[in-house]
């Protein structure tokens, strides 16, 4: 596994690379650290994403309120949408490598289904997950919180 990092006027940025069923998947992970000053940016790039994740500190009121402000009661549109909820922990690494894994796997599966409605044929080579790509697959997100 890769992870780079650097620091963008306060929005945290890391590329990770991680290997799932034989291919090299990299990520770009953009962390606003749910700061009001940069809603109006993270909707620029959200729109672009082929997979988000909110993140929460259950011990913190503000933490989750302040997440009420990108979904309303976030296990209930988990349901209602299809979305995946899994409960992680930084302090004890519980579910974080799992959290990243599923995403890719769900990326991954949209866009095998979408390759093969195309017509496309899986190549079986790497999957680049980055900001340049063609418009139709912008349709394609997924939320793991």
């Amino acid at each position: 596994m890769l992870l780079l990092s650097s620091n963008l006027s306060g929005i945290d940025f890391k590329i990770r690379t991680i290997e799932l069923n034989g291919k090299k998947i990299k990520l770009q992970i953009w962390d606003t650290a749910g700061q009001e000053r940069f809603r109006t940016i993270t909707t620029a790039y959200y729109r672009g994403a082929m997979g988000i994740m909110l993140v929460y500190d259950i011990t913190s009121e503000k933490s989750f309120e302040n997440i009420k402000n990108w979904i309303r009661n976030i296990e209930e549109l988990a349901i209602d949408y299809g979305i995946k909820f899994l409960e992680t922990s930084a302090k004890t690494s519980i579910n974080v490598e799992e959290a990243f894994f599923t995403l890719a796997r769900d990326i991954m599966a949209r866009l095998n289904r979408k390759m093969n409605d195309g017509g496309q044929a899986d190549s079986g080579g790497p999957v680049k997950i980055s900001e340049k790509r063609s418009k139709k697959h912008s349709i394609f997100k997924c939320a793991l919180l």
